[in-house]
């Protein structure tokens, strides 16, 4: 079941968009135009694992449940990446107006829950299941997404139904997948000099959506 953000954030009305890389750069062409051959083709740079899990920590993510997808003409929303849960990973990617939400969180999602709980992002409504190919087609009147359990987590693309189309969602969760050392590089925000990102700095929503505070007040009891 999927869980509120922890945090109240915005996001900025000029995204960054971060393309997405997988498996190096692209292989470049000789001065004659022919592309370069494998052999040639410049490899990937090196990323320093350990700094990558930093990074991970900063925003308080689990690495290893980080998942990125790939779905034409939409782009990674930088400002969007973030925590979901307690040790989750949220993302968007953005296309013109429409925006589709990748989320992964611990749990499971089994027939008998499948209905329980909202569709991340887009609203509430009563939500029916629809079992496809593996995968589980959670949908209200007004959003819609593919959810996938895998050991531990379920990983869930969700969307407006008037913003993204069912072909599209279901190209999108079939392209996620675990990020590897270079798409971890591309996706998550750099640390800083003191004390890693700053939460208010990241941005989970689009303007005028907030996310509910689930943390308690300072010096509440406990």
């Amino acid at each position: 079941m999927i869980r509120s953000l922890r945090r109240p954030v915005v996001l900025t009305a000029l995204l960054l968009p971060l393309v997405l890389t997988a498996g190096g750069a692209a292989q470049a062409g000789d001065r004659a135009g022919r592309p370069a051959s494998p052999a040639t083709a410049p490899a990937a740079a090196p990323v320093d694992r350990a700094e990558l899990e930093a990074r991970a920590r900063a925003i308080e993510t689990a690495i290893e449940l980080i998942h990125v997808t790939s779905v034409p003409g939409f782009e990674l929303a930088a400002q969007s990446v973030g925590v979901i849960g307690d040790d989750g990973f949220s993302s968007a990617y953005v296309k013109g107006g429409a925006m589709l939400w990748l989320t992964v969180d611990r749990g499971t999602l089994t027939e008998a829950n499948c209905a329980d709980g909202a569709i991340f992002g887009t609203g509430g409504g009563e939500v029916t299941c629809e079992r496809e190919d593996g995968t589980w087609y959670r949908s209200t009147a007004g959003s819609h997404e593919y959810a996938l359990a895998k050991d531990g987590y379920v990983v869930r693309i969700s969307a407006a139904r008037d913003a993204v189309s069912r072909d599209v969602l279901r190209g999108a969760a079939g392209a996620a997948h675990l990020a590897n050392d270079q798409e971890l590089d591309a996706v998550l925000p750099p640390l800083r000099e003191r004390g890693g990102v700053r939460p208010d700095e990241r941005g989970d929503m689009w303007p005028g959506r907030e996310v509910p505070d689930n943390r308690p007040p300072v010096g509440a009891g406990g």
